[in-house]
């Protein structure tokens, strides 16, 4: 008898334990069972992407879902409505810890899109009013893109076989690309260009993409168990990370030390000779937060960022023109009526060219390159905010359902559809749409939205109005269907170039 009331208690503690672990929040938001210790890593971690995987938990539990990596918290926000309310609330603008920051630079967070409250206020006001002063996202930097856009017509040349020999081989416009927007933040930044073919920037751009890879929405396992990196970095991915943003990082290491070598003060060339001369100047204050190590890390991400948004885009640009000829067309038929062949678009042209403005627009819409956007976290020293009657933990990591949002079939119709057309009146004026937010919206939007679409444009519209695009004879028709994780892009395709007659 005792046997039986010994495991009686056993089991009765063993449950007792189950419940205790798989148990969430008090008002958490609903979602999924949470499983002891794990919690819903293997539905993150089915080896689906992860934007399909947040609509279907989108579609089970409503706009406001909770998940958990292990015992972290993970709530996802769909839907316009709170979306939007996230974006501009002030106690939602904070960023999850970022242990992996922590670990690589001895404890601190640096840059602006990992860091927020005063150092984020001070660095992004910073940034953001003297890169306008260089003339980012204006006109001045027109001259630059369309030096670019000629490097980009040369390549287009020289992989093809040229116009002499009717352009034989197909173009993978993501490798030719790959170089382009960068080199145009790079000239108010650092004063120069890179060749596309160098194969020390080539090294850089492929690094960019795979730390891009790397990451995860849910967060890496490194992140995720920090102690443990320290003693396994090798088995927790530190190691990877580490390595594949060192070439980055020893790059722009040596870039910030060749300005300091001659730089003047009183007449600052670029970005980083302005950063310099404010580290300077606050050099003698202990809690100034200008720092060669923050300037790096700045530098990194409006690299990194510049890099792969303006790419991606424009390769599902040129994937969406192949696919939809009908489009490529009216595109063109627009940029002859209104620009003419006898010299490139000018950004001055954009207000009379509605159509490709809504091209534009669908190509943002259907790539939605940052499916999660940039995770955010509650900014409180509370235990939880109350955000629609839930409560959302100190510490959860708040993804932004940005994908889910622009394939709503409630906001948009017929989402699964390429038609620039929802984004005109039947007069051929543009309609503004709020549920396009491709760069976030509200206090953290993307920094660099204002010179993203400009290259865009630019980049789109000098390509379409030299060539036509088709698939290749005998290739199959390349799939819609993206890749990546944190950021999604095209699977690989290839195009047959022609010059329009």
């Amino acid at each position: 008898m005792a046997a039986y009331v010994e495991l009686a208690l056993l089991v009765g503690a063993l449950l007792l334990l189950f419940w205790l672990l798989s148990s969430k929040p008090k008002k958490f938001p609903p979602g999924p069972f949470k499983w002891p210790i794990v919690g819903n890593i293997r539905l993150l971690s089915t080896g689906g992407q992860a934007h399909t995987m947040m609509c279907s938990v989108q579609k089970e539990y409503g706009d406001i879902a909770g998940l958990f990596t292990f015992n972290r918290p993970i709530v996802v926000l769909s839907g316009l409505e709170a979306i939007r309310e996230a974006c501009f609330r002030d106690d939602l603008s904070a960023r999850p810890p970022n242990q992996v920051h922590k670990m690589l630079y001895d404890g601190k967070i640096l840059g602006i899109a990992s860091t927020h409250g005063e150092t984020w206020k001070v660095q992004r006001r910073f940034t953001l009013q003297h890169l306008r002063d260089l003339g980012f996202g204006k006109r001045t930097l027109e001259s630059i893109a369309h030096e670019e856009i000629q490097a980009v017509f040369e390549d287009i040349e020289d992989i093809s076989g040229g116009q002499k020999n009717g352009f034989p081989n197909p173009v993978n416009f993501h490798d030719i690309l790959g170089g382009t927007s960068i080199n145009v933040l790079w000239h108010i930044i650092a004063g120069k260009r890179y060749e596309h073919r160098d194969p020390q920037f080539k090294r850089l751009i492929l690094a960019v993409q795979q730390l891009l890879q790397q990451g995860s929405p849910a967060g890496t396992f490194a992140g995720l168990f920090p102690r443990l990196s320290k003693v396994f970095p090798k088995m927790t991915g530190l190691n990877k990370l580490a390595s594949t943003r060192a070439p980055i990082h020893t790059f722009l290491a040596d870039e910030i030390m060749a300005h300091k070598k001659n730089i003047d003060y009183d007449h600052p060339r670029d970005f980083m000779d302005i950063y310099l001369r404010e580290i300077e100047k606050q050099r003698n204050d202990p809690d100034t937060t200008f720092t060669e190590l923050q300037l790096r890390q700045v530098c990194s991400e409006m690299f990194v960022a510049g890099t792969d948004t303006t790419l991606n885009t424009l390769s599902f640009g040129m994937l969406y023109m192949v696919l939809h000829p009908e489009v490529q067309k009216k595109v063109q038929e627009e940029l002859d009526e209104v620009v003419g062949r006898d010299r490139m678009p000018s950004l001055e042209d954009r207000p009379r060219l509605p159509y490709i403005d809504a091209t534009i627009n669908e190509i943002m819409r259907c790539s939605t390159i940052a499916p999660l956007a940039v995770p955010h976290a509650p900014l409180t020293h509370e235990p939880w905010i109350n955000f629609r009657g839930y409560h959302i933990p100190k510490g959860a990591r708040i993804l932004l359902n940005l994908y889910g949002l622009h394939h709503d079939p409630k906001v948009w119709k017929s989402p699964e559809v390429f038609n620039p057309e929802r984004f005109l009146q039947k007069n051929g004026e543009q309609v503004p749409r709020e549920a396009l937010m491709p760069f976030g919206a509200g206090k953290r939007v993307c920094l660099g939205e204002s010179l993203a679409r400009n290259n865009v444009f630019l980049f789109f519209t000098a390509i379409l109005q030299r060539y036509t695009l088709r698939v290749p004879d005998g290739h199959p028709t390349p799939t819609m269907e993206p890749d990546g994780k944190t950021v999604l892009f095209p699977k690989p395709f290839t195009v047959k170039v022609n010059l329009r007659t």
